[in-house]
């Protein structure tokens, strides 16, 4: 197991593991780490198991895995050896490694259309969002944990411009937001939309993803929708199933 599944730390490793993120949704969040934070030990750590292609990031207990098991016994060894406390990843590696789900939903994709004049998209900085309201309005909502990490984090990728969010106003108060929490060359995810319960069914739902999609030309959208929510509305803005997601524990 040791010769196979190996530490991140050189370059060539390193482009190896972002070769093979290119894959899934959660390949892109495994990337979007890699972009914002580097091979910073303290903050995340990466394996690549080069013979089967499967990325895998250690954060905050959480184990990321992008690719397919195909040695669950030598897996779940590995998990348990690096302290993952709990794993996201596709349905068919949750079932082969026996995960006890803790929430499951599906994966959903659109594919944005290129810029008609063909020039790049922007580089955005974000610099007027105030992630105090951003967070105000998630935490109504049942959506963010602590306060302090998610500034650090989100404030980190906004001024690098691995983050984006869209919010709309009403009398000078956050009325709506989307929060996209991971860009990169090809994806990004949409990990948060949320509008106030008393202007809800008014369209800002709407207009709060289309202003990010437009953000985000060329770029395969991912979101992560849990089960049994919102379908019907992904699925009128074009929004398909391509995959399972599972959160589990070992």
């Amino acid at each position: 197991m040791r010769d196979i599944i190996v530490l991140v730390e050189k370059e060539e490793e390193k482009q190896r593991l972002l070769q093979v993120c290119k894959k899934t949704v959660f390949g892109c969040k495994i990337a979007s780490i890699v972009a914002m934070y580097q091979m910073d030990k303290s903050f995340a750590c990466f394996w690549l198991d080069s013979q089967a292609d499967i990325a895998y990031c250690l954060i905050d207990g959480l184990m990321l895995l992008s690719g397919t098991v195909l040695k669950e016994g030598e897996t779940r060894d590995f998990l348990r050896a690096v302290g993952a406390r709990s794993i996201m990843c596709a349905v068919r590696n949750a079932e082969a490694l026996s995960l006890k789900a803790c929430k499951t939903g599906d994966v959903l994709k659109k594919y944005l259309p290129e810029n008609e004049d063909g020039n790049r998209p922007r580089d955005f900085r974000n610099s007027q969002v105030n992630i105090r309201e951003v967070y105000g309005l998630l935490e109504e909502a049942g959506m963010v944990g602590e306060f302090e990490p998610f500034y650090l984090d989100l404030s980190h990728r906004l001024r690098h411009g691995g983050a984006l969010v869209a919010a709309e106003y009403r009398e000078q108060e956050i009325a709506g937001c989307a929060l996209v929490s991971a860009i990169t060359e090809t994806a990004a995810i949409l990990s948060a939309l949320v509008v106030k319960e008393e202007l809800r069914c008014q369209g800002l739902g709407t207009a709060l993803v289309q202003e990010v999609e437009n953000r985000l030309p060329g770029k395969i959208l991912y979101l992560l929708r849990e089960k049994e929510k919102h379908q019907k509305f992904y699925q009128k803005l074009g929004y398909t199933k391509t995959d399972t997601w599972v959160h589990g524990t070992i």
